[in-house]
């Protein structure tokens, strides 16, 4: 009868137990959400002994590579990447975010960053307020992560532009010193967010600096208020000194040759050069002088 009543259970606990074990299976490889569990548990019981208990919220970025491979942070590295990774979280927040470092530990090389405590303690207000869940820092965070993500998997990234460029001074940062990153993120509210950057990801960030060029035609009117003899010529477009001015590349021999003096009204017909990079934003614009504009004879000596 024993044997017969394991069976009768196993057979009726067949289903709960494969389920079970599918969930320990599933959280063995998403670390992040069996962490999250476990904070959010500790949080659960804390507060119901203590409302205004709170989690600490930290940042940790793993390098790796040769130059991590001691525990130990060369002072070249940390310089070159603790503030372009500032730059991105501060840009994703659309205001100053100061970030601080707050230890170093091995696994290569492990840099434990937060907020600085006025920043995550902002929303608080008074003193006698309950614990808050968010900080200034944590939506940012979040979003910087999930650039890293795009950018890793070579999707568009268009909806964090304004983050491009503090990711983009870390990748070079990354790459001076041949090094690739994973970062997590552990938020107030007991979250945890990860995201990493390798070879495949940081290529894709390079890739964006790529630019092409963009050509047209247009007529600048004004004012001459700088001649250099090198081949440009600074052409302000109204008497207010808030006018657009531009600086028009003329080839030398031209320059000479059409007897430009300060003061000069002068109409010229530009070629506009604009490079753009890979998200539409504009790296450069130049103008080069083609010839002089309708209804301003030409003044080159023949």
């Amino acid at each position: 009868m024993s044997t017969s009543w394991r069976q009768r259970a196993l057979e009726r606990n067949r289903e709960a137990n494969r389920q079970f074990f599918a969930e320990l299976e599933e959280d063995h490889q998403d670390p992040d959400s069996h962490e999250e569990e476990l904070r959010r548990f500790w949080l659960e019981a804390a507060r119901h002994y203590d409302s205004t208990a709170t989690l600490d919220e930290e940042l940790t970025v793993r390098l790796k590579g040769d130059a991590a491979d001691r525990g130990a942070l060369d002072f070249r590295i940390g310089d070159a990447l603790l503030k372009p990774l500032r730059d991105g979280v501060s840009a994703a927040a659309r205001k100053d975010v100061e970030l601080e470092l707050t230890g170093l530990s091995q696994g290569s090389t492990v840099l434990h960053v937060r907020p600085k405590i006025a920043e995550s303690m902002e929303l608080q207000g008074q003193e006698d307020l309950a614990s808050v869940d968010s900080s200034v820092a944590d939506p940012a965070i979040r979003d910087l992560l999930k650039l890293v993500d795009a950018a890793e998997n070579e999707r568009d990234v268009r909806q964090w532009e304004r983050m491009v460029p503090g990711l983009d001074g870390v990748v070079e940062a990354l790459d001076k010193f041949d090094l690739s990153m994973e970062m997590r993120w552990r938020s107030l509210d007991g979250a945890v967010r990860s995201s990493s950057l390798s070879s495949r990801g940081k290529g894709y960030v390079r890739n964006l600096r790529n630019v092409d060029l963009y050509k047209s035609q247009s007529v600048i009117t004004g004012r001459i208020t700088e001649l250099r003899e090198a081949g440009l010529v600074k052409v302000k477009t109204g008497l207010s000194r808030r006018s657009t001015a531009y600086e028009v590349r003329v080839e030398r021999d031209n320059l000479i040759d059409m007897h430009l003096e300060l003061g000069m009204m002068v109409s010229f017909v530009v070629q506009v050069i604009k490079k753009k990079d890979k998200l539409g934003r504009e790296r450069s614009t130049e103008y080069r002088f083609v010839r002089m504009g309708d209804g301003q004879g030409s003044i080159f000596d023949e």
